[in-house]
């Protein structure tokens, strides 16, 4: 019996291309502050914000308020987990790209 097409395991709310970016970027570091991540993917503070809810309520990614100099900072990272499913994901959209069928 055929196994399953890896499309199946693509996951959607990864699947977005501003979400792909935000992840993608969030995969190369420990954390980066929300105007530094703003800035690398061109986005509006509100697009960026409403992707980040949406990640975050996925799990993907955990969302730190800090003070910094007096001054409020936020932190984005790829929560353990969510650095897991993204690397999985990568691994099934290599797999839908390049044709291979189980």
């Amino acid at each position: 019996m055929a196994g399953e097409h890896p499309r199946t395991r693509l996951l959607t709310v990864m699947h977005s291309p501003v979400r792909l970016a935000i992840l993608g970027s969030l995969r190369h570091v420990q954390q980066v502050s929300f105007a530094d991540l703003r800035e690398a993917l061109d986005l509006s503070a509100a697009e960026l914000s409403r992707q980040l809810a949406l990640l975050e309520k996925e799990e993907l990614v955990e969302i730190a308020k800090l003070r910094e100099r007096r001054r409020p900072v936020t932190q984005v990272r790829l929560s353990e987990p969510g650095r897991e499913r993204f690397e999985e994901y990568l691994v099934h959209l290599r797999q839908v790209v390049q044709g291979e069928v189980p």
